[in-house]
C-alpha cells in the first residue's frame, strides 16, 4: 500500500513543557485516509500509539513530547475527526468490526514503513491492540496495553457480573440506540457531558490536562462527527450477539499472543477494575507483565504523561530486537 503525506507541520504548545513540533500527515491505508501525528527521531525505534474513546491522536501529545528520542506515530483511527470513514458509513459490523479495524493497523504499519514497532494502545485502541496481537504478533516487537482489559475477559466479566462490571460501563447499552446518542452528545450540553466523562475519571483531582480535554471534546460539533466512534461499540456488540460473527473472533482468541505483553494500569480506573484486568493473560494465552500506576485514573496519557512515558521507555528497553 502506497502512502502519501500532506504538507502540514503543526507547532503544538503544551502548558508545562513549552513548544514541541508534531508533524501531521495524511496516510492512505486499507482504503482509508488517516491523519497521523508524528514526532521524535525518525531514525529511532518506532512506537505506534492507538487512542481510545472518545479521544484522538492529540491525546498522545503530552506523552509524545516527553519521548523525543523515539519515533512516535499516533493515527486518528477510522471514523474519528481528521480521518475518513467508510464511504457509506454502514451500521452494524460492516466498516467498524474489529477485523476491519485491525486490518487498518496492519495497513498503517506497512504504509508508514514501520518494521516491528512497539504497539502502545489505550482503551478502545487497547482492545484493537489485543486482537491485533492475536492476529499479527510477528508485525510488532511488543504490546503495551494501557487500561484495557482483554476483550474476552471483559465480556465474560460483563455477562457474569464479575465485580459489577456491567454496571461500570452503562454507556454500552445506551450506545445501541440508533442515532440518539450521537445526536445528544454533539449538542452543547452533550459536549459538557463528554467533558465530565473525562474529568470525573481522573485519579488525582486537577491532574488532567483540561485544555486538551476541551480540544478533544470540541471536535464533536455534529452528530456525524460522533456517529462513527459510537458505531465501533455497535459493531462489537453485534459481533458478540450474532454467532456467525462471534465464532471467528473467538477462534482467533484461541491463538496465543506470541510477543511480550505489558499492561500499564491506572489503578483508580472505576470502569475497568484492576481485579478483572489482571485475568487478561489467561485469555491472551501468554504471560503478561503488570505495571500498576497508583492513584492514576483511566485516561493515563492525559493525567500522568510522565509516568506513562517512563513505562513506554522501559517497555522498549526490554523488548526483543
Amino acid at each position: 500500500m502506497q502512502s502519501f503525506r500532506a504538507q502540514v507541520a503543526i507547532l503544538v504548545v503544551w502548558e508545562d513543557q513549552g513548544k514541541h513540533l508534531i508533524q501531521h500527515s495524511v496516510v492512505e491505508a486499507n482504503g482509508i485516509e488517516f491523519r497521523v501525528a508524528e514526532a521524535g527521531d525518525p531514525g529511532a525505534p518506532a512506537v505506534l500509539l492507538l487512542h481510545g474513546f472518545p479521544e484522538g491522536s492529540m491525546s498522545w501529545g503530552p506523552v509524545m513530547e516527553r519521548l523525543p528520542g523515539l519515533h512516535l506515530l499516533a493515527p486518528d483511527l477510522r471514523g474519528y475527526p481528521g480521518t475518513s470513514r467508510p464511504a457509506r458509513e454502514p451500521r452494524g459490523s460492516n466498516g467498524y468490526d474489529v477485523f476491519a479495524l485491525t486490518d487498518d493497523i496492519r495497513a498503517l504499519i506497512e504504509a508508514l514503513g514501520l518494521v516491528r514497532p512497539l504497539l502502545v494502545a489505550h482503551d478502545w485502541g487497547g482492545a484493537l491492540g489485543w486482537i491485533f496481537a492475536h492476529r499479527f504478533s510477528p508485525l510488532i516487537r511488543k504490546l503495551v496495553i494501557v487500561n484495557c482489559t482483554h476483550p474476552r475477559t471483559l465480556v465474560r466479566a460483563a455477562v457474569h457480573n464479575q465485580d459489577w462490571q456491567p454496571f461500570r460501563i452503562p454507556w454500552v447499552p445506551i450506545f445501541e440506540i440508533p442515532w440518539v446518542p450521537e445526536a445528544m452528545l454533539s449538542t452543547r450540553l452533550g459536549r459538557a457531558t463528554l467533558r465530565f466523562s473525562f474529568t470525573i475519571r481522573e485519579g488525582r483531582k486537577g491532574a488532567m490536562n483540561r485544555v486538551l480535554v476541551d480540544e478533544l471534546v470540541g471536535r464533536f460539533q455534529h452528530a456525524r462527527d460522533l456517529a462513527p466512534p459510537i458505531d465501533w461499540y455497535r459493531a462489537m456488540v453485534a459481533t458478540h450477539l450474532l454467532r456467525k460473527r462471534r465464532a471467528p473472533l473467538y477462534a482467533l482468541y484461541d491463538q496465543p499472543i506470541s510477543v511480550p505483553v505489558t499492561m500499564v494500569w491506572g489503578m483508580k480506573d472505576g470502569a475497568l477494575p484492576a481485579k478483572i484486568a489482571m485475568r487478561s493473560g489467561a485469555d491472551a494465552g501468554c504471560e503478561v507483565e503488570w505495571r500498576p500506576l497508583p492513584g492514576v485514573g483511566h485516561f493515563v496519557s492525559l493525567e500522568a504523561p510522565d509516568e506513562l512515558a517512563a513505562e513506554i521507555d522501559r517497555a522498549l528497553a526490554s523488548a526483543p530486537a
